[in-house]
């Protein structure tokens, strides 16, 4: 948690940095928004190379399904740099809870579940291109880093053996690009995000589709 915390606070203190040093004639002024999104998380996940697992006692036991459609939630801080080029420094959080799977032997059976906690810090580069006066169409992406916490809970259904537990944290360089519509501080958009590989669940993708306010 102390190093998610680090990282939170130093993706805003560059953020403010870089949109401190914006020249004011040619750019647009401080802002601040909010977004909520959408998201397919898609990340493997297997129960077979957890910490808990890797004597082999859960070979026959599946994996749970984290491909699923979850909400993100997300704050922004940027300015103009020139022109119609912003800088934007985000966070995120968002909450996937894994489906749960049943694997039935010939004397005991099991059942898993987990979530994943998925935070991020990322600078990102918006150009817009304006259409009129009222609307106007942004490009762009960014990068940072993401934290995924991950949960797990396996569970004997006849009692014969004790129920195992794992928990365990990550964090990684990200990168994400994305497009969408400005309309008078509301926008709507698309973003594409990915991971290097985290420990043991490969790497995130996420296509998430975003709406938000951002405020002058």
């Amino acid at each position: 948690m102390r190093y998610l915390l680090s990282a939170l606070v130093g993706g805003i203190v560059l953020a403010t940095s870089t949109v401190a040093a914006a020249d004011d004639s040619d750019t647009a002024g401080l802002y601040f928004g909010a977004d909520v999104g959408l998201f397919e998380f898609d990340l493997p996940g297997e129960v077979a190379q957890l910490p808990v697992c890797r004597s082999g006692q859960c070979d026959s036991i599946g994996s749970p399904d984290y491909d699923d459609v979850n909400f993100r939630i997300s704050a922004v801080i940027g300015r103009g740099i020139v022109g119609n080029l912003r800088a934007e420094g985000e966070i995120f959080f968002d909450v996937d809870t894994a489906s749960g799977s049943k694997q039935e032997g010939t004397t005991i059976s099991h059942s898993v579940s987990g979530d994943v906690r998925t935070y991020g810090v990322m600078l990102n580069a918006w150009y817009d291109l304006g259409l009129d006066t009222t609307w106007s169409v942004y490009v762009g992406g960014g990068t940072g880093l993401v934290v995924a916490e991950t949960s797990h809970r396996i569970e004997d259904l006849d009692d014969v053996l004790p129920s195992l537990l794992d928990d365990d944290s990550d964090a990684e360089t990200a990168y994400q690009i994305g497009f969408g519509i400005n309309f008078e501080g509301w926008h709507a958009g698309y973003r594409y995000l990915g991971s290097s590989d985290l420990n043991d669940y490969g790497s995130i993708n996420q296509h998430v589709l975003m709406v938000g306010l951002r405020i002058w």
